[in-house]
């Protein structure tokens, strides 16, 4: 029997490989590992998976047993180092090459800092444009008329939200449309 399709994704610390064989049960399933040696044995495979790995990882590991698949997390003997592949084909380097370290040069200081607003249009938002809004509405809807509160609810509730009337003499007795922006077409919510 040829190698078992797999594939596998690493994080700076793990290698996680999913070898997939299905319905495998979770007692006759063993892994080994011993260097950069893993091998996988199942009663699917006739002859045991062994992959020659990247680089060396920590003996012990963390086998998931689900119906789809075997799943192996590797813990790498040289956290944060990404490796290019898998299976070792011979061409690793003796010893990779150190992080880069961030710069101890100072940065230019910001002159966005030292800007003076004189005029209230160039001064920035004090607060989120949203949440200004539905503070605005709140106190609307809290300071107006049990009249207006019905026209508001009616208004808004019948147009899909966009209208908003406050008169309640203008939309009891009217059923209010919904109007879609300008460009935009409206279109009935269907489950």
């Amino acid at each position: 029997m040829s190698a078992p399709r797999h594939d596998y994704y690493q994080t700076a610390e793990h290698v996680v490989l999913s070898v997939y064989l299905r319905h495998q049960p979770k007692d006759d399933v063993s892994v080994r590992v011993e260097g950069q040696e893993l091998c996988v044995s199942a009663p699917a495979l006739s002859d045991a998976f062994t992959l020659s790995l990247w680089a060396p990882v920590w003996p012990e590991v963390d086998v998931a047993v689900v119906p789809s698949k075997i799943e192996v997390t590797l813990r790498k003997r040289e956290s944060g180092v990404m490796w290019p592949m898998l299976v070792a084909d011979g061409t690793r380097a003796a010893a990779p090459a150190p992080a880069s370290t961030p710069s101890t040069a100072p940065r230019p200081a910001s002159k966005w800092d030292s800007l003076d607003y004189t005029d209230a249009d160039d001064a920035p938002p004090s607060g989120s444009g949203d949440a200004e809004l539905n503070a605005f509405f709140q106190k609307l809807y809290a300071d107006a008329d049990p009249d207006t509160r019905r026209a508001m609810v009616k208004s808004f509730q019948e147009s899909g939200g966009t209208a908003l009337s406050t008169n309640w003499a203008d939309v009891k007795d009217k059923t209010m449309s919904v109007r879609a922006p300008q460009g935009l077409e409206a279109r009935r919510y269907e489950q």
